[in-house]
């Protein structure tokens, strides 16, 4: 009855909590969901917790007599406590809440749910932050294997980089000047935004990172292909377009290298 009584109890009010958590109509979709998130994980704890206390004095009568099946369940049920296992270090750690943009184990993606035995997340699509429309649950293990990467600095602003290859017959180099200027003819508007957005995410981190400039680099392929590579502090947002005008007005920019060349020398 004492069991039965607290399920009821814990029930009603998970009821009352996540009603009263959405009539806060003011705050962000994803935080509701963290606390909503946060307040069923705390009622849970304490079901747990109440159950144990109930239930005590019987278990305490059949513990030496179970102490052959405990260690069959442990066995049975390694993942399992791995999982809570994982729960517990990532709320000891603090490595991420509902709404964070994570990697983990080859999935990145925005946390949308957790519990004792899982994490649920809304993945992207790879090598950007658009919502592929997936959600991929992975086991709270993983945190014991693969590392944890918080992305969520990266949520407003972001460092992107992207390469540009080209024929061995032209010279990037000598159209470094060009290049730079059709950067910065892209970036130039963002770049008050973009150092404010360093300074901010620095001093929330407490690391200096790099400055907010737009680099130019030159190498070559495998195939020995020359090769710029730009990277950018840009809004998150932004990356992709800044990314495709750069590039369409630089492969402009090398289809007028090319039609400029003199033509070979006919042979004798």
């Amino acid at each position: 009855m004492a069991s039965v009584l607290l399920v009821l109890v814990l029930w009603v009010a998970r009821m009352v909590v996540v009603r009263l958590i959405r009539m806060r109509s003011e705050l962000p979709p994803h935080v509701l969901r963290r606390w909503i998130a946060t307040s069923r994980n705390v009622l849970l704890f304490l079901l747990l917790l109440g159950l144990v206390l109930i239930w005590a004095p019987q278990l305490r009568t059949f513990a030496l007599s179970l102490a052959a099946v405990a260690v069959a369940i442990v066995v049975a049920t390694k993942e399992m406590i791995l999982c809570v296992s994982g729960s517990l270090m990532r709320a000891s750690t603090r490595a991420f809440t509902v709404g964070d943009w994570i990697e983990v184990s080859g999935v990145r993606g925005e946390v949308v749910d957790h519990t004792l035995l899982a994490t649920t997340i809304q993945e992207f699509q790879p090598n950007s932050f658009h919502y592929t429309g997936r959600t991929a649950v992975v086991p709270n293990s993983v945190f014991f294997a693969s590392p944890i990467r918080n992305l969520t600095v990266v949520r407003d602003d972001t460092f992107h980089s992207f390469a540009i290859t080209t024929e061995p017959d032209i010279d990037l180099t000598a159209s470094g000047d060009d290049i730079a200027a059709i950067v910065e003819r892209h970036y130039g508007p963002h770049r008050e935004e973009a150092a404010r957005a360093n300074a901010r995410i620095e001093r929330r981190s407490g690391v200096d990172i790099l400055d907010p400039e737009c680099r130019l680099r030159f190498s070559t392929t495998e195939l020995g292909k020359p090769r710029v590579t730009i990277s950018l502090f840009c809004p998150t947002h932004l990356a992709e377009p800044l990314e495709d005008a750069v590039t369409r007005q630089v492969m402009g920019l090398i289809q007028a290298m090319r039609r400029e060349e003199p033509a070979p020398d006919a042979p004798d």
